[in-house]
Order: C-alpha cells, then sequence, then structure tokens
C-alpha cells in the first residue's frame, strides 16, 4: 500500500519506516532536514516535505493515499515536560494536524488511518490492570490532545474508513529514545515518590514498530500497546540505575514533589498497570521484550 507518514524520522518513524518498506509498502515520509531526507532515501522511503496546518498543501501531499500514519510530535524535554505551556507545539500537531489530516485522508478516499495516542492519560488505577475501557483523568491538560486525536480518528471511522489509535505506553530503546532520561537517571534527577508503589507500563521501540506494521492489517480500534508486564515504579528507576551502575535513586515523599510539581505530580506518581490483551488476541502481536527489567539491560548493552 502507498503510505503518507508524518513523523517518519522521529524515534518510532525511524524503525517503523524501515519495516514498512521492508514489507513492500510505499513510503512517504515527512522530513524537515536534509539529514532526514537523506535517512528517508537510504531507507527507501520517498521524502516529502509539507506544512501539517496547510490544509490545501496536506490533501495534495495525500492523493493517491492508502495510508495515512500520523506519529508527529514535539515532546518538551524532561525539565520542561511540567509546565503545561510547554507542550503547545505537540498538542496542535496531536488536535489541529489530526483534524486536517483526516480531512484530507476523506477527501483523498484513503482507507486507513493509524493515529499514535498515549496511556499517560488513564486515572490512577492502583493495582487494578487498565483496559481501554478505563477512566482517563485530564488535570495535566496537556493529555487532552491525545485525546481529541482519538476524537478525529472516530470522525474518520465514520466517514466508513477503517482508524486505529495505538496508545502507546512509556517508551524506552537504545540511542536518542532513552538517552536523556538514562542520563537524568546517572545524574539522580529522577526520584521515586513515595514508596514507588505505583505502576509504571512501559514499550520496547522495537515493538512499537511491529505494533504500526501491524496495525497497517488490523481491525478498526483503540488498542493500548505496552510490554507484558508493567512494574512498579521504584523497580523501574532502581533496575536502570543499578544497570547503570549509577547511585541508587533518591526517595522523595509525595508531598514535597506535589509541593514542587502541582498537578503534575501525577505524572510521575500515577499508578498505570495497563493491560494489552486486546491488541494481543485481535491481532496475534506480541512484544518482543516483555519486560523492561531485561529490557533496560539490553538496550544498555546496544551501540549508542
Amino acid at each position: 500500500m502507498k503510505v503518507f507518514f508524518t513523523g517518519a524520522t522521529g524515534v518510532m518513524g525511524r524503525v517503523a519506516v524501515p519495516l514498512l518498506v521492508a514489507a513492500g509498502h510505499d513510503v512517504i515520509g515527512l522530513a524537515r532536514t536534509i539529514e532526514g531526507r537523506d535517512w528517508l532515501t537510504r531507507s527507501g522511503a520517498e521524502p516529502s516535505e509539507v506544512d501539517l496546518l496547510d490544509e490545501e498543501a496536506v490533501v495534495r501531499a495525500t492523493q493517491g493515499v492508502d495510508v495515512v500514519i500520523h506519529f508527529a510530535t514535539s515532546i518538551p524535554n524532561l525539565v520542561a515536560m511540567v509546565k503545561p505551556e510547554s507542550w503547545a507545539a505537540n498538542d496542535t500537531l496531536r488536535d489541529t494536524a489530526t483534524g486536517i489530516l483526516v480531512d484530507a485522508a476523506l477527501a483523498n478516499g484513503a482507507g486507513r488511518f493509524i493515529q499514535e495516542s498515549i496511556t499517560f492519560f488513564y486515572a490512577d488505577g492502583g493495582a487494578e490492570w487498565l483496559d481501554e475501557s478505563a477512566p482517563i483523568d485530564l488535570t495535566f491538560r496537556s493529555l487532552a490532545s491525545a485525546l481529541a486525536a482519538e476524537g478525529h480518528v472516530d470522525r474518520f471511522r465514520r466517514g466508513g474508513g477503517t482508524g486505529v489509535s495505538l496508545r502507546f505506553a512509556r517508551l524506552y530503546g537504545p540511542g536518542d529514545t532513552s538517552r536523556e532520561y538514562i542520563d537524568a537517571v546517572r545524574k539522580r534527577d529522577i526520584p521515586v515518590v513515595g514508596r514507588g508503589v505505583n505502576y509504571v507500563s512501559s514499550l520496547h521501540i522495537e515493538d512499537a514498530g511491529t505494533a504500526v506494521l501491524t496495525a497497517m492489517s488490523s481491525a478498526d480500534g483503540t488498542y493500548n500497546v505496552c510490554d507484558d508486564e508493567p512494574v512498579q515504579s521504584a523497580v523501574y528507576v532502581d533496575t536502570l540505575a543499578e544497570a547503570l551502575k549509577a547511585p541508587r535513586p533518591r526517595r522523595l515523599p509525595r508531598a514535597a514533589v506535589k509541593l514542587a510539581l502541582g498537578r503534575s505530580v501525577g505524572l510521575l506518581a500515577s499508578s498505570h498497570r495497563v493491560a494489552n490483551r486486546k491488541f494481543r488476541e485481535t491481532t496475534g502481536w506480541m512484544p518482543q521484550h516483555p519486560s523492561v527489567v531485561e529490557g533496560w539491560r539490553e538496550v544498555l548493552a546496544s551501540p549508542a
């Protein structure tokens, strides 16, 4: 199929694009830099440059396309992440740009729309498993744009297309995927909040790539995409620190972290024990990295 892929030179795109090309799909990948365009060409994809907020340009760029994959994001760094205003560009890509892409896909008769979404907007579930019907908490308002993007995908479905929203868990992996986080753990800048018993669901970047390939032929729907074994946050950070031979992460009371971060404390302390059962049973996909405990060790053994 002919695929129009935004975010094609980002962390996930650099894993997914080669898989799509190897599977025989013709990929048009968006790139904003010469390096990105060169990488796409070497990967067997066709580079393209278009303003995702220019409605007419997007319609032209998606003519003759069978599948639109929208993974363009603008995620702030770890320091800025707790400031809602730092997410403005990302919110625009997830909401406004998704709406424009859906309009273009419908106008051009594309049959499938695959959208990157997140699991972070689930409400704190404690020790309970969270499926796709779990309650959502938008206290941190910048998470709302991911839900808005899913709403645009719903509109694509109502227009007669197959819409797939992939709710990804916390990504990790070699290279740029986790470099900033790993450096922060080395410096003891990532604390364990409270007792660290809240669950963290993870996803190795390579498993995110195979999930995208799987979504090319999956049934219509919204799916959690994560590994099989969520771990408590203390285990998550301690495992990485141990593998790095770094000092043990600091333990901070939740009240102290809340005083510093306000409502954003939920980004560190909410419990998300997310279940991937629906995606596995519907598609046959399964993660090759079932637990971040083993996954972190593999990441650190990988070339930088």
